[in-house]
């Protein structure tokens, strides 16, 4: 009977045992089944970003002017959002996917090739000056470099890159300075260096890649070479000019606007003091001259993109740029002012104290000089290549990851080339379970 008495408390313990661990199993069961909710939550987030970079980059390849749309797109019972970075020809998409207040973010980067007919990073312009022939440094002139995308040239940004090339000779008289490597391609006997001329590097058996190699010819657009000329009272050209049979003329002291389009001209000419601005995207066909006579401006604004084509391939092409005469790119930005020679044995002069040129000139049968105290920043391609009299270039070596769709360097006037994956970014497994 005495052990009766124990069995009521050790059951009721019993009972009182089984309910905490019935509870606890509870407790540890819901805790389980929430982190499965917010594991699912998570991937589902992590699988809708990542539809969003694959829609991006898709988009991106079949249409290079496509960009993201500023909001959230609904999918799979959530949303993404995608941003871009662009850098030259690189481009960063980052995606962010939402699902259920779950967030997961992925990140590309892509690149765009350039087009079939060849070149590199850069096209025409990204292994530094070249002059096919010859490259000619007289008395106190030089060479270097610096980096657009760091602001303009300056002590802080000045580099010893001024890269320079022939495949015929490299001549530097006395004083005169290569702040970079002077490549030629059949041995010392075709550099040159003179009294206190100095050079930072040399490469005597260089192996110019195409498109230096192969400088390939300019080809005017034929929506250019087929437009009529523009007439007198043309909307997109205000101020005082006269305009007639395609001959652009702006007399003396006299101002001119163009705000911006496809033009053909057979001739344009600025007389003394006379300005042109032009304020929008411009590609210009200039058939037979261009003349900016004594303190002449051109002078382009609102970071427009300016192309002009001088000349025709069999044609002759005359420039003149007289003392002072300028060409003013006021974005500093040498990419925004775009010179093709089409013609051949035409012979671009700027000389007498001219305002800096910031800008790329591709000449491929055509020769470049600069002369008399002038500064050039940014790129060029010729025949010949001539400084004299402390005249100087300054090379962008932001030039190097740039490719212009027109370059026939780039792609062979056919266009840009294709956008391809260099590297994903996905958050690792531990951290999309966590």
């Amino acid at each position: 009977m005495k052990n009766k008495g124990y069995l009521l408390p050790m059951a009721i313990i019993f009972i009182l045992i089984s309910l905490i661990m019935g509870m606890g199993i509870l407790y540890l069961g819901g805790s389980e089944q929430i982190a499965a909710i917010k594991r699912y939550h998570q991937e589902r987030a992590f699988y809708i970003a990542e539809a969003g970079i694959n829609r991006a980059f898709a988009y991106k390849k079949a249409n290079e002017s496509w960009h993201p749309e500023l909001g959230q797109i609904s999918f799979g019972g959530g949303w993404f959002q995608v941003t871009e970075s662009i850098q030259g020809e690189t481009i960063i998409f980052t995606s962010t996917g939402n699902y259920k207040n779950s967030v997961a973010q992925v990140s590309l980067i892509t690149y765009r090739t350039p087009g079939s007919g060849g070149g590199g990073r850069g096209g025409s312009f990204g292994q530094g000056l070249f002059g096919n022939q010859s490259v000619t440094i007289y008395e106190n002139a030089w060479i270097d470099s610096y980096d657009s995308r760091s602001g303009p040239y300056g002590p802080q940004n000045r580099g010893n890159y001024g890269d320079t090339g022939s495949k015929g000779s490299i001549y530097l008289y006395n004083n005169a300075h290569i702040y970079g490597t002077a490549m030629v391609e059949d041995g010392p006997q075709y550099l040159t260096i003179g009294n206190g001329a100095t050079v930072s590097d040399s490469d005597l058996y260089h192996n110019f890649g195409d498109p230096l190699n192969n400088l390939p010819p300019v080809v005017v657009p034929q929506d250019l070479t087929s437009l009529p000329y523009p007439v007198q009272g043309d909307p997109r050209i205000t101020g005082n000019y006269t305009l007639s049979n395609g001959i652009l003329t702006v007399g003396n002291n006299k101002t001119i606007t163009i705000s911006g389009g496809d033009f053909r001209f057979k001739k344009i000419t600025l007389n003394n003091n006379a300005i042109m601005y032009i304020t929008g995207n411009s590609r210009f066909y200039i058939e037979s001259a261009i003349t900016l006579s004594q303190n002449t401006q051109v002078i382009i604004q609102n970071n427009s993109t300016i192309i002009w084509y001088l000349g025709n391939q069999g044609t002759t092409f005359t420039p003149t740029l007289a003392n002072n005469s300028v060409i003013n790119n006021t974005s500093s930005a040498p990419g925004n002012l775009r010179i093709y020679v089409a013609s051949n044995n035409t012979n671009i002069t700027l000389a007498n104290n001219a305002m800096a040129f910031n800008g790329v000139i591709y000449a491929p049968t055509s020769s470049v000089t600069l002369a008399n105290n002038s500064q050039f920043f940014g790129g060029i391609v010729s025949k010949t290549l001539t400084l004299v009299n402390n005249a100087s270039v300054h090379y962008d070596i932001a030039l190097r990851d740039i490719n212009f769709p027109e370059d026939p360097g780039n792609s062979g006037g056919t266009g840009p080339g294709t956008r391809v994956i260099v590297r994903w970014t996905k958050p690792d497994w531990s951290q999309r379970l966590q």
